[in-house]
């Protein structure tokens, strides 16, 4: 892979996996859209795991006060809250990723998760108020919407918040617990993923683009991350669900 490919993808994916749109779609779509060739999934996984290096710097000192606080109650929710996706990921990931890796299936998820967005944001501002920290059954309920984000359009910050926030939450702190959560699995697959091309080989020749890939997402997902957290202090998720609509419906169109 060209080093100018794995630098826009990076990009890319510090972007999108931080803002509610899906990296995993636009992964697809983009290379798609600039008649690239596809990338193999390990470069998605390397590229994960360039964000959630991100998500880690970020909020290292709030992992760092759990254990010094020793609040090992929190830290057992989130690894209970972790093990659906992880588990889901481990045995049908790369078949549920295969199979919805289409344009016409991201362009679908894309639409679906905007209506949901609709959605909640009626239920949130109807409420009469909003909590600033999550339950066990919320934490819960987060980590098993953490599957749905396999399927590409779908976005795990997306699904996620969208969770916390029906679960009453608001919207920051929704954001909050929903990375927090989702950092155990990005972190570990990602990993994996890339633990399993070195040792198949495939890195060889490949390691610049994988590198680039990694550093560009790491320092754009962190960047993203602050913005995000800006945004969902003062405004809503209905310009994410615009976007995703009108993305969705182009490329439906233009299949």
């Amino acid at each position: 892979m060209p080093l100018y490919q794995a630098l826009v993808l990076g990009i890319v994916q510090g972007i999108t996996e931080i803002f509610p749109v899906s990296s995993s779609g636009h992964l697809i779509l983009v290379p798609a859209l600039l008649g690239w060739s596809s990338h193999p999934l390990a470069f998605d996984a390397a590229l994960h795991l360039g964000t959630a290096l991100a998500l880690l710097a970020f909020f290292f000192r709030d992992w760092l006060n759990l254990f010094l606080s020793r609040s090992w109650k929190v830290i057992a929710w989130i690894v209970v809250a972790s093990v659906p996706a992880g588990l889901f990921g481990v045995l049908w990931g790369n078949q549920v990723e295969n199979a919805f890796r289409g344009v016409a299936s991201v362009a679908v998820a894309l639409v679906a998760v905007a209506v949901l967005m609709f959605l909640v944001e009626r239920i949130y501002r109807a409420a009469s108020s909003h909590k600033g920290e999550a339950s066990f059954g919320d934490i819960l309920l987060i980590g098993f919407a953490q599957t749905l984000a396999l399927i590409p359009g779908v976005s795990r910050s997306g699904i996620t918040i969208l969770t916390s926030m029906g679960r009453g939450l608001k919207r920051d702190r929704a954001a909050y617990f929903s990375f927090l959560i989702s950092l155990p699995v990005t972190f570990a697959a990602g990993g994996w993923e890339l633990l399993k091309v070195w040792r198949e080989g495939m890195l060889v020749g490949q390691e610049s683009s994988f590198a680039v890939g990694i550093l560009t997402s790491f320092v754009v997902g962190f960047l993203a991350i602050r913005f995000l957290f800006g945004i969902l202090r003062k405004h809503s998720l209905i310009p994410f669900a615009i976007y995703r609509i009108v993305l969705g419906i182009l490329l439906l169109v233009a299949l």
